[in-house]
């Protein structure tokens, strides 16, 4: 309800609604590693934050979760299960200062007891993340494309061709655990994120991520800063953050090999205990205006009063003011902004809008009006609208070759529902480089069992 009241204020003091809403990371407060019985707590908070994100969603997105960015924090991972992954390790090993906070090192140290530990069961451990990831699954479900990614990645995907933006959630959840709250992003994401970005051409790529890239000297739960200088060779020009628990905007720079910088913003905590709030620092949340016209972001930063009631912050290191505007700019990287795509984007805007109320063959006729720059976004468009006609041998010469693993799934799916087994696993063949090895094995039986069955 603040945030609503908070709302009906923003027209007069130049904010604008919303087109997006993004939630860097810690969804839940979580537990103690040695509670007794965390899982039932562990769910009940993150019921209590779906209800949260819908209502927000409903409010100001029209309840479109394709709108809502969640990638998760420190607070997502089950402590429990990352400690009870451990067995004590004696003796203490060498180097363990070093060791202890690699991401991919199987030493750990607790300050606590002051002995070193060593992570003794990986499925345990890997289970830490499995409370964030049914509930990320399930707030996405039925959405399509799926934000989601494949495999491990914990990437989240948007591409918003009418804002000009796409957007990367990132996990830098990894290697974290009871005992090391270094923030890392796996770099199989980053891989994966070039190969995505290539696809998209919207003119501002934006990375989101939880874990802060500053820290004090007694400090070590923040993200290297090296970490976001690869996101900038990425693409990325735009960072948002959380985890600090309060606002702040800052450009940062890859010295070499060029001068290419990153809008880094970070966001206050909406929800946290008020014993956890840094001096001086009240709930908040941030507006944050991008616009690749002006080549600009806005970051409006919005506090609550002791009376609950949410207003401008003024800001000592916004030189007084409740906002600061940061200069974007344009990364070699991404595509550069083209006006004459904005008619393209339109009848893509079109076209997407008859799909979803069922004018199918209305999709289909604007479709010839779109230019080359956007036909992986026409051949989606297309796909859907002959799946929604039933234009079922259409649709299977439109997938063949495929360009995607769910293309290659798709198309053998329904060439198996024609029972026409040969063509399916000739065209699985045939997509072999594009599928992973367990992929390609379970379709692959699917094929086999069908032969059987007939």
């Amino acid at each position: 309800m603040a945030i609503t009241n908070d709302a009906m204020r923003w027209k007069q003091e130049g904010i604008p609604c919303p087109d997006l809403i993004v939630v860097s990371g810690d969804l839940i407060q979580g537990t103690k590693a040695d509670t007794a019985d965390p899982d039932p707590e562990i769910e009940a908070q993150y019921e209590e934050a779906g209800n949260f994100l819908c209502r927000l969603a409903a409010r100001f997105v029209n309840s479109d979760m394709s709108r809502v960015v969640i990638v998760p924090g420190n607070h997502d991972v089950h402590w429990g299960r990352a400690g009870r992954a451990m067995k004590l390790l004696t003796p203490c090993p060498d180097g363990i200062a070093r060791k202890a906070f690699g991401a991919t090192s199987n030493v750990r140290w607790n300050w606590r007891d002051q002995q070193a530990y060593e992570i003794a069961d990986s499925g345990m451990y890997i289970s830490r993340f499995d409370h964030f990831r049914k509930f990320q699954t399930a707030f996405y479900a039925g959405l399509s494309p799926n934000p989601l990614q494949q495999g491990d990645s914990d990437l989240v995907f948007f591409d918003y061709e009418s804002l000009g933006l796409v957007i990367v959630g990132f996990a830098s959840w990894h290697g974290n655990d009871c005992f090391c709250p270094v923030g890392d992003i796996d770099p199989a994401s980053l891989v994966l994120t070039q190969k995505l970005l290539a696809e998209s051409m919207a003119s501002v790529a934006i990375g989101v991520w939880h874990h802060g890239v500053v820290g004090g000297p007694t400090a070590n739960d923040y993200m290297d800063q090296r970490v976001i200088h690869r996101l900038i060779d990425l693409g990325f020009t735009v960072g948002l953050h959380g985890h600090h628990h309060y606002a702040a905007a800052a450009p940062f720079e890859m010295s070499l090999p060029n001068r290419t910088s990153m809008v880094v913003v970070g966001a206050g905590s909406l929800a946290v205990g008020d014993g956890e709030l840094p001096m001086g620092e009240h709930r908040q949340f941030n507006v944050v205006v991008v616009d690749p016209d002006s080549s600009s972001v806005t970051v409006h930063v919005r506090e609550m009063s002791p009376a609950g009631v949410f207003t401008g912050s003024y800001r000592n290191d916004f030189g007084g003011k409740t906002f600061i505007e940061l200069h974007l700019h344009h990364s070699a990287a991404r595509p550069e902004k083209d006006n004459d795509m904005d008619n393209d984007i339109r009848y893509l805007d079109e076209a997407m809008t008859a799909i979803g109320t069922g004018q199918y063959e209305e999709a289909l006729s604007i479709l010839p009006k779109i230019g080359p720059s956007y036909s992986y976004r026409k051949r989606q468009v297309e796909t859907m609208a002959l799946e929604g006609l039933g234009r079922t041998e259409e649709l299977i010469r439109l997938l063949d070759p495929p360009q995607a693993v769910d293309e290659v799934v798709r198309g053998i799916s329904l060439l198996l529902d024609a029972n026409r087994l040969d063509e399916a696993k000739a065209r699985l063949e045939k997509a072999s480089a594009l599928v992973d090895p367990a992929t390609y094995e379970q379709l692959a039986a699917f094929i086999a069992t069908r032969r059987i069955i007939l």
